[in-house]
């Protein structure tokens, strides 16, 4: 991914598939989108439920500090360019 190759020494950069736990589509998943430049941590939905996320393409900002902001459908690259500048 575009965004994670240029903010990845800034941000690190986590997947967390929940639809699917069947490995095989989440193989290609990763492969057609091009997700798999980095880390995914398969744990069914319990980050999902922690972070409230109910929905696919939701991204979680998680501070140093433990507090997180949650987005979803929105632009990746603006959204971490505003987090990185605050």
């Amino acid at each position: 991914m575009e965004v994670q190759q240029e903010f990845g020494d800034a941000v690190l950069f986590i997947g967390v598939p929940g639809l699917s736990d069947n490995a095989s589509s989440k193989a290609q998943f990763l492969d057609q989108t091009g997700a798999n430049s980095f880390a995914h941590v398969a744990d069914g939905t319990e980050l999902w439920d922690r972070f409230g996320v109910d929905e696919q393409r939701t991204y979680v900002y998680l501070n140093d500090d433990g507090t997180w902001q949650t987005t979803g459908y929105g632009s990746l690259r603006s959204d971490v360019e505003a987090l990185i500048a605050s």
